[in-house]
């Protein structure tokens, strides 16, 4: 009995421990779930994106073979292939917005794919996205009724990935650290109610990525929500606008992707989310710390933890030389200003006193005038460096992208235009100073392809440009083009425009056929299907389509080209990149074949249209073929 009762306390004791070990230990939370299949299923990953459509979510971003730019640029390969699409359900998520405007730090939300190089012990494609609860955690939403609202928007999608990839296996991510008690950094510049909203917000948009740009991110992608809600005729007058950029900087997710970490991706690109709230003149902006990163994914490695904090510590400071300043979350923001603060605030409010009197005693001087007669403003004569074109030369080993002309204003040119042959189909307005007059041909037109039409851009006060229909011609009709067939239509562009000369944009003849701007990047018949259904002209011609469309054009062959109206704002890319002298790449075109639409990849296209673009250059405008995409498709709702 003794060694029973000796026994069962032992027993007891030990049960006891157990227990109060386990009662310690620190409680786990699932960061996400990936699913996995065996094998490269890229081309499955491609088909189930083309149908989240179905569920009511669309892409606002695609950055596919991300892995590709990590190995031009950094000369690293250390995935087979990681791509991020940016997912949103626009409908679903704008009573969150309405509610909440934190949503925006997953409006999108990335559906990670990528698969090692190991073939051996994962030889598998894995994809996925952060656990809702994470994403509300950080948000900090708390109401159960909106959480659960949000889960099952993103359920939709779970749903969907198990029904067409029918996945084999998943892989969880858990962290017993707790996420950050301010998950999102919060930020606000006030201003001056400007005389036009949208204006302000464009000139700000430039500003702010370009400021970002000088630090080496690019925007991987833009929604603007405020548009898309008034395009979709949805209420959303809480706010006088919101949008969310895409932001990504490509040493910092080359360190951490690429190098052992590609889960992480789950987290990128940062969704920063912007808004004004509806009568009040203050730019609020917010995004998910990389302290969320740290903790949910169990970083262990200080150096890698410090870098993370001094790209994350670099996106505050460039918000702040935009001019925002950190809003104040719970009791971690002291109440009393710190002395860099302090100076910071005095120089800039003696900087704009100064600016102030220097307003002032230009306003004070005055100066005694007569009048005069106007002076006509004389047009210098611009002096062209490059080649004159001689119409019947044999074939150059490069092409020159456009022809230069002295400047002529829009009706002299459409006049002339016309007296030699050519139907003028639109007069389009890209930028300030930049205006496009899209013509045709019979001989174009009998390509029956994207070359029916040509773009020639009034660079007002300054020159005249031209596509040249050999270096399009080269690239659109490949094996079947032959140097010289277009001799009637540079004559006539000859006549028109008078002598004509080549420009630094320049690419090899016999590469033309088989453009890819690089290893990954689309070819010519990686077109996008844009709409699908019956009588898709109706929807182009109609009266509502003037919004949206500045021309079309029946080809003989039956096809349809319809040339489209962009929003302001995605033509800036061009400023981007300083490429506003070749705005005659636009109006984007699509083309109706039967019934379904279809565009040239924007990757493709801009880059065969602007081929003194570098890598570096090309990630400027990261976020441009997106928008782009999105612009052509609203012609054909």
């Amino acid at each position: 009995m003794k060694l029973y009762r000796f026994v069962l306390s032992f027993l007891l004791i030990v049960g006891y421990l157990q227990a109060d070990v386990h009662s310690n230990e620190a409680k786990t939370e699932l960061t996400g779930e990936l699913y996995g299949s065996k094998g490269n299923q890229e081309a499955r990953i491609d088909a189930l994106i083309q149908k989240i459509g179905s569920i009511g979510f669309s892409t606002v971003a695609a950055n596919k073979h991300i892995e590709v730019h990590y190995l031009n640029k950094f000369k690293e390969k250390n995935v087979e292939m990681i791509s991020f699409f940016d997912i949103v359900n626009k409908k679903k998520m704008r009573p969150l917005l309405l509610k909440n405007p934190d949503f925006g730090a997953y409006a999108p939300f990335n559906f990670l794919v990528y698969k090692t190089l190991d073939t051996k012990e994962d030889n598998n494609t894995w994809y996925g996205h952060l656990a809702p609860d994470t994403m509300l955690n950080i948000i900090g939403e708390k109401d159960p009724a909106t959480r659960d609202q949000f889960k099952a928007m993103v359920q939709g999608v779970d749903d969907l990935v198990v029904k067409e990839m029918q996945p084999t296996m998943t892989k969880k991510f858990v962290h017993s650290k707790p996420l950050p008690e301010d998950g999102l950094t919060k930020m606000v510049m006030k201003f001056d109610a400007p005389d036009d909203m949208e204006e302000f917000i464009e000139d700000f948009v430039m500003k702010h990525d370009g400021a970002f740009s000088k630090h080496d991110f690019i925007i991987a992608g833009f929604v603007d929500y405020k548009f898309e809600y008034s395009d979709m005729d949805l209420d959303f007058d809480k706010y006088d606008a919101y949008w969310v950029s895409l932001l990504c900087h490509f040493k910092f997710s080359n360190s951490i992707f690429n190098r052992g970490i590609p889960e992480a991706g789950m987290f990128a690109p940062c969704s920063i989310y912007f808004y004004i709230p509806k009568g009040k003149n203050e730019l609020h902006v917010g995004y998910a710390s990389v302290d969320n990163w740290i903790n949910a994914l169990n970083f262990k490695d200080q150096k890698t933890i410090d870098y993370m904090r001094a790209i994350d510590a670099e996106v505050i400071e460039t918000f702040r030389e935009l001019g925002f300043e950190l809003e104040a979350q719970g009791a971690k923001v002291p109440e009393v200003m710190s002395l860099d603060e302090e100076n910071r605030q005095l120089k800039a409010k003696v900087k704009a006193l100064e600016a102030q009197i220097e307003a002032m005693k230009k306003g004070e001087t005055t100066v005694e005038t007569r009048p005069q007669a106007a002076a006509v403003k004389a047009v210098p004569q611009k002096v062209f460096r490059g080649a004159k074109l001689q119409i019947g030369a044999k074939a150059p080993k490069k092409l020159s992208t456009y022809y230069a002309a002295k400047y002529q204003t829009v009706d002299a040119l459409k006049a002339k235009l016309e007296a030699n042959g050519f139907t003028v189909l639109a007069v389009t307005p890209i930028l300030a100073g930049k205006t496009v007059v899209t013509i045709t041909n019979e001989e174009l037109q009998k390509t029956n392809t994207f070359l029916a039409t040509l773009h020639v851009l009034v660079n007002e006060g300054n020159e005249i440009r031209v596509q040249n229909p050999s270096y399009f011609g080269a690239a659109y009709l490949q094996d079947k083009y032959k140097y010289g067939q277009f001799v009637k239509t540079l004559e006539a562009l000859q006549a028109a425009l008078g002598d004509m000369y080549e420009v630094k944009e320049q690419y090899e003849l016999a590469d033309l056929p088989k453009y890819q701007f690089m290893f990954g990047m689309p070819y010519l018949n990686d077109t996008i299907t844009v709409a699908k259904g019956d009588n898709l002209a109706a929807k182009v011609t109609g009266k509502d389509a003037v919004k949206y469309v500045a021309y079309t054009l029946k080809l003989p062959n039956g096809d349809m080209i319809v040339g489209h109206k962009l929003r302001n704002r995605t033509n800036k890319f061009l400023l981007k990149v300083n490429a506003a002298r070749d705005a005659d790449i636009l109006p984007y075109e699509s083309m109706i074949k039967g019934k379904k639409a279809v565009m040239l990849d924007p990757k493709y296209y801009l880059a065969l249209s602007l081929p003194l673009l570098s890598m570096s250059d090309f990630m400027k405008i990261a976020s441009a073929p997106g928008e782009i995409e999105k612009d052509v498709k609203r012609a054909y709702k």
